[in-house]
C-alpha cells in the first residue's frame, strides 16, 4: 500500500477526523487531505510523530517492506537475466527471486513479475528440476491472489493458476479460478493511445497501440489454434484446414515473429498425425528460427523497438534468441508426447540429429 493509504486507513481505524489529525500534528487539515490523495507526502521531521499518533512504525508508514518501484522491478528483473546466464543459472535466477518475494511478501506485482520471468526461464532452459519450480511459481501466484489490492495482478494470477489446474487435469479447481475472474473490463489502453494522440505525444500514443496490437493478435492466435482443436475433435478436417490457413494469414499480415506463419499449419498436422506434413513443418520451423528477424522494419511495431531497445539491438537480440530456443526446440522434439507418432521415423530422428550437429 501506498504511504497515503496507510495514513487513510489507519486514520480511520482509530476514528480520527482529517481535521482532528491535523490539529494534533500542528498541520493544516488541507495538509493531511493532500496526504491521503496522494497529491503530496509528510515532512521528513513530522513522520516519526505520525506514525505514534496513528499508533503504527515508521517503516509501515513508509511501506518499507510492502512495495517496491517499477523502476527497482525493472532493475531486479535484468538482474535475474544475467544470472540465468550464469552456470547453474536457473538456480541463481530462482533463489534470487524467493529471496526478493521474501523480503517483500505484501508487493503482488513483484511476486508475480517474479512468477512469470521463472517460467521463461524455465522454459528457456534444459533443467532437471522443473517440477520443483513449478511448484514454487504456483504457490507465487497463490500468494499473489492473498495479497491487499491491485485487481490487475490478482486477475493475471488467477489466470496462470486456471491454466496450471487444466494442464493437471484439475478440471474442477479450474473451474473454481475461472469463477473468480471478473468479466473483462474495457481496456482503457486505446482510450488513453487517443487521449495522447489528441495532444500530439505520438510516440507515447503509438507504444500504447502497437502494445495493445500485439496482445490482441496473441488473443486471436490462441483462439484460432483453441478452434481448430474443437474442429479436429468433431471430425470437421475442411474447418480445420480453413483454421491453420486463416491463423497461417495473420501471422504474415500482422508481421508476427519467426514462424508464427507455422504453428497452426503445424498444430493441425500434428493431430492428423500426417507424418509428411509434421516433418516438412518441424523442418521449416526450425530454419525459420534462425532466419534474420527485420521486426524492427515493420511499421506496425516501429515504436516500440525504437523507444525502448533500439533497432539494431533488437535484431541481434532476436538472432541471439534464436540460436537459443533451438536446443529448448529439439528437446521438446526428442520427448514430447505429440510428437511421438514420429519417433523412429527415418527423416525425422535424421532431421533431429543434423540440427544436434548445428548446434555443438
Amino acid at each position: 500500500m501506498p504511504i497515503s493509504t496507510v495514513i487513510r486507513e489507519k486514520r480511520k481505524e482509530l476514528g480520527l477526523t482529517q481535521e482532528q489529525l491535523a490539529d494534533r500534528l500542528g498541520v493544516t487539515p488541507p495538509a493531511v487531505n493532500k496526504w491521503e490523495k496522494g497529491i503530496s507526502c509528510p515532512d521528513i521531521s513530522i513522520l516519526t510523530p505520525l506514525a505514534r499518533l496513528l499508533e503504527t512504525d515508521v517503516n509501515t508508514l513508509l511501506c518499507f517492506r510492502e512495495e517496491m518501484s517499477d523502476e527497482e522491478i525493472a532493475r531486479l528483473c535484468n538482474e535475474i537475466a544475467e544470472k540465468a546466464q550464469e552456470e547453474n543459472g536457473v538456480e541463481k535466477a530462482f533463489e534470487l527471486c524467493g529471496r526478493k518475494v521474501r523480503e517483500y511478501p505484501g508487493c503482488p506485482k513483484l511476486i508475480h513479475t517474479m512468477a512469470t520471468m521463472m517460467q521463461g526461464i524455465i522454459l528457456m532452459s534444459d533443467c532437471t528440476e522443473r517440477d520443483r519450480y513449478e511448484e514454487q511459481i504456483h504457490r507465487w501466484y497463490e500468494q499473489v491472489i492473498d495479497c491487499k489490492g491491485n485487481a490487475r495482478e490478482k486477475n493475471a494470477a488467477y489466470y496462470m493458476l486456471v491454466s496450471w489446474h487444466m494442464r493437471r487435469k484439475e478440471y474442477e479447481k479450474a473451474q473454481q479460478m475461472l469463477d473468480l475472474l471478473p468479466e473483462q473490463d474495457v481496456d482503457k489502453r486505446i482510450l488513453q493511445a487517443r487521449l495522447l494522440a489528441e495532444q500530439e505525444k505520438t510516440d507515447e500514443a503509438a507504444v500504447l497501440a502497437e502494445r495493445k496490437l500485439v496482445n490482441a493478435l496473441n488473443e486471436i492466435q490462441g483462439t484460432l489454434n483453441l478452434l481448430l482443436t474443437i474442429a479436429v475433435q468433431e471430425g470437421a478436417p475442411g474447418r480445420a484446414e480453413k483454421i491453420a490457413e486463416v491463423g497461417r494469414q495473420t501471422a504474415v499480415l500482422y508481421d508476427l515473429w519467426g514462424y508464427s506463419p507455422l504453428i497452426l499449419p503445424m498444430e493441425l498436422a500434428l493431430k492428423k498425425k500426417d507424418k509428411a506434413e509434421s516433418i516438412a513443418c518441424i523442418r521449416r520451423m526450425l530454419e525459420m528460427v534462425l532466419e534474420p528477424q527485420h521486426m524492427t522494419d515493420s511499421p506496425l511495431y516501429a515504436h516500440i523497438y525504437s523507444q525502448e531497445q533500439g533497432k539494431k539491438r533488437v535484431d541481434e537480440g532476436m538472432e541471439e534468441y534464436g540460436w537459443k530456443v533451438i536446443p529448448v526446440l529439439l528437446k521438446e522434439l526428442k520427448t514430447g508426447e505429440a510428437y511421438e507418432f514420429l519417433r523412429g521415423e527415418a527423416e525425422f530422428e535424421e532431421l533431429i540429429r543434423e540440427w544436434e550437429g548445428k548446434i555443438l
